[in-house]
């Protein structure tokens, strides 16, 4: 089982620590972040979601059946969206984010990461933009045609930028397609893996954790990655979700630890603190205690 992080600045000395490292330099904030390619470092862009470019262009962001931008704040409270949607179907704003994705493609990058990749919900997008191009499409399945929309942008990519792809899903395992015009059956030949973000400000309790995962390693014909939040939860938390996420044959896990503050407080607990040392030696499952151990080795 693989160990990685989601970093926002790149330290040497942790990117070497891990198997693979996400590094965001297309954030749906509009922020972009330049950095030297590094054959461990996967860069993170972000496509269809982008705030200030929903924003500023109105008419290209995505419209619900009943009419409701897929914006976040009070132009939507129904939905209760993070960020802005921008319609997956308004070429002039693919054309400058496949510009971005082969610029990005040219650097010395592990793969690509691609996040945001997915209509906002199951009741978008109903703008002109998508009407006329269902209409002219002779797909007869509403949901099958967006399913088309977003395995076509998927099969884009991955002919031009010629890179290992992955690409992050939302967190449900049963009605992707549906909600989301995500089928990983179609997206297959496309992604060398899926992440799939599991957060919780504690981690108290994990029996959630289990319900997802199960689902998940049952039904996905890609090899999945979890992300666990690493930035709230105390450390002891962190390892609780760790050990149950290690029941499963997922392929790894990625913190999201965007300076790697609580990756090193892991690494020391699991030195220093008796408690959790003889808790992890007695544990049960081998794939924990080997992550346990190795995390221990940070310093």
């Amino acid at each position: 089982m693989k160990l990685g992080i989601t970093l926002r600045k790149l330290d040497e000395k942790l990117v070497t620590r891990f198997d693979l490292v996400l590094f965001p330099i297309r954030q749906v904030t509009g922020q972009t972040r330049p950095a030297n390619a590094n054959e461990k470092v996967r860069p993170v862009i972000s496509c269809f979601g982008h705030t200030p470019i929903a924003s500023k262009f109105p008419n290209w962001v995505a419209v619900s059946e009943d009419g409701l931008p897929a914006l976040p704040g009070k132009r939507n409270l129904r939905d209760g969206f993070a960020w802005g949607w921008i319609c997956p179907n308004v070429d002039e704003y693919r054309n400058e984010l496949l510009q971005f994705v082969k610029q990005a493609a040219r650097e010395n990058w592990d793969g690509l990461h691609l996040d945001s990749v997915q209509f906002p919900e199951a009741n978008y997008c109903h703008c002109p933009r998508c009407k006329a191009k269902f209409a002219q499409s002779g797909i007869i399945d509403w949901h099958e045609w967006r399913v088309s929309v977003i395995t076509d942008w998927v099969a884009t990519i991955a002919k031009e930028a010629g890179k290992h792809l992955s690409l992050t899903i939302h967190p449900d395992p049963y009605f992707l397609r549906e909600r989301f015009g995500i089928d990983l059956n179609s997206l297959k030949p496309y992604l060398e893996w899926c992440m799939v973000p599991l957060y919780c400000l504690t981690y108290d309790l994990t029996y959630w954790l289990d319900t997802f995962l199960y689902a998940f390693v049952r039904l996905s014909p890609v090899p999945v990655f979890v992300e666990l939040y690493a930035v709230e939860p105390p450390a002891v938390g962190v390892l609780k979700a760790l050990a149950t996420v290690s029941k499963f044959p997922v392929a790894g896990v990625i913190f999201y630890d965007p300076y790697g503050k609580k990756v090193s407080e892991l690494a020391k607990i699991l030195r220093e603190d008796k408690n959790v040392r003889e808790l992890v030696a007695s544990h049960p499952n081998r794939n924990f205690r080997e992550l346990a151990e190795r995390i221990a080795e940070w310093r």
